[in-house]
């Protein structure tokens, strides 16, 4: 974590924008050096191991190979901190050691939430796929290397055109990054010259993210009490992330409350049809064409409810993009079970998505069963 980004972070606890940071070892002119303190600690010093505190130290956070748990008591994962806490308590100041322990202390007799317990499993799925060093190596290969296609068309055409003309010096964050692969190939913020926060509820996942893209920054956060700022990011942007919250519409108003005026928000989602299949139905669709595991709260969002969100929070929307119908989620579960290369070919894909836009303008208007299957949207803070 930069010490840069110090003043765009909020406690989420108490909300208190009053925040120092202590770095354990910190990255200066490709150097490590260690026991910083928060007024010795440059802007650019990115933390390697440190945590973040309240000027009272009532609250202290973890930063750990760059990346800081910015989670409230009952979203913490007690399990993780404990591990982490085994591996730099050696490491911490005298001074602040009675702070940390109480905090350890605190978290560990925190109740349980619903959201809580459902971070955690998100936490668990998207982390166990990146588990070990090699695992995380072969995913940022994979992000390096590979040409998906198949989202990274519409997505850099229908929502990252809107950000790049004007992004030069902006702040823009990320609700639900992942792996970051979508910036990190097609909106890189070194090359468009921006500044990039990318939150995401899988830590494992993040590492991986700071790898590809290793002078941004990366929180561990919830996106329904994300950790920065109110009215101080120039824009936010969501693939695919909202449909796997209990409540899509709640990010949608937590993400506007960090938007400047003019700010421009857009995100890429699965969305529910006005019609949709039986339980039955949907059963044999799903192990018929899913091409994917994918974790137990994967789901769509309510596209009325998201956009009701954004027009009460006084957002203009620019764009709705329907996106995927029927037809093509049909011929890409049949053309990945003989050849998955076949995503490789820009010119192929770009095809593909010619002929599904033009039967989300025609055939598919005969039945919404038949799509759009997705959406993507683009809206203004007025």
């Amino acid at each position: 974590m930069h010490k840069r980004i110090i003043n765009k972070l909020i406690c989420p606890n108490s909300q208190s924008k009053q925040l120092q940071v202590h770095a354990i070892e910190a990255l200066r002119n490709n150097n490590i050096i260690h026991n910083i303190y928060d007024e010795n600690i440059l802007p650019d010093d990115d933390i390697k191991t440190g945590f973040i505190f309240s000027t009272d130290k009532k609250y202290i956070y973890f930063i750990y190979e760059y990346i800081p748990i910015l989670l409230n008591d009952q979203d913490q994962d007690s399990a993780h901190l404990n591990q982490i806490y085994e591996w730099i308590k050696n490491s911490i100041p005298d001074e602040f050691k009675d702070a940390v322990t109480a905090n350890i202390l605190r978290i560990r007799k925190a109740n349980e939430s619903t959201d809580g317990n459902w971070n955690r499993e998100e936490m668990k799925y998207y982390d166990a796929a990146v588990d070990t060093p090699q695992l995380r190596d072969k995913m940022l290969n994979s992000i390096q290397r590979e040409n998906l296609w198949r989202i990274f068309i519409p997505r850099k055409e229908k929502m990252i055109n809107h950000f790049e003309t004007n992004c030069k010096g902006q702040w823009i964050f990320e609700i639900g990054c992942g792996n970051a692969r979508t910036v990190a190939r097609m909106f890189n913020p070194e090359t468009f010259n921006y500044n990039y926060i990318g939150t995401d509820i899988s830590f494992k996942r993040l590492m991986v993210a700071k790898m590809a893209i290793p002078g941004s920054d990366f929180i561990q956060a919830s996106a329904l009490n994300i950790p920065i700022k109110n009215n101080s990011f120039n824009g936010a942007i969501s693939f695919g992330m909202l449909h796997h919250l209990p409540r899509p519409a709640e990010a949608v108003t937590e993400v506007n409350k960090k938007l400047l005026q003019g700010a421009i928000f857009s995100y890429h989602e699965p969305v529910y049809t006005s019609r949709q299949f039986s339980e039955k139905q949907s059963a044999i669709v799903r192990k018929v064409f899913r091409t994917y595991d994918h974790s137990d709260h994967d789901n769509k969002i309510n596209l009325k409810e998201s956009l009701a969100a954004l027009k009460e929070a006084n957002h203009q929307i620019v764009s709705i993009v329907p996106y995927n119908s029927v037809f093509r989620v049909v011929f890409e579960a049949i053309i990945n079970r003989f050849y998955k290369s076949w995503q490789k070919s820009k010119l192929v894909m770009k095809s593909v998505l010619i002929i599904d836009n033009i039967l989300l303008k025609t055939i598919v208007r005969l039945s919404n069963k038949l799509g759009p299957q997705a959406i993507i949207v683009v809206s203004k803070k007025l």
